[in-house]
């Protein structure tokens, strides 16, 4: 009879876990932190919870979505940094493309003073 009421007290801890965490998403996702990042703190904080005063759970989770705002800011950030990354890196192909034409003409000029200067009157080709 014993196994009987541990069982019956260990599925009431888990449930009653899973309605900790299922608030603590929700306390989270009201506060504009995302399910995919809420879920994770969610399991963390879920076991710690009871222990935290109304102002300490509130605190905790005011912390937690300013953490989340930092992390998406910088990682907004990054991905600014990125995009000019790829832009300057498409600007550098096309300077380039440039030199190398300015090299075709500089060497053609070049040509043409020379033959210029010898009198050549023959077609350049």
């Amino acid at each position: 009879m014993r196994g009987k009421g541990v069982g019956q007290r260990t599925s009431a801890i888990v449930a009653q876990s899973a309605r900790r965490r299922s608030r603590i998403c929700a306390d989270l996702e009201s506060k504009g932190v995302a399910p995919e990042f809420s879920q994770p703190v969610a399991d963390r904080l879920a076991d710690i919870a009871p222990d935290f005063s109304s102002g300490e759970y509130e605190a905790v989770l005011d912390g937690v979505a300013a953490a989340y705002g930092v992390h998406q800011r910088d990682f907004g950030t990054a991905g600014d940094v990125i995009e000019i990354q790829r832009l300057m890196d498409g600007f550098t192909g096309e300077l380039r493309k440039l030199e190398e034409g300015l090299q075709v003409l500089s060497a053609y000029v070049h040509r043409m003073q020379t033959r210029a200067t010898r009198g050549d009157t023959a077609t350049l080709q």
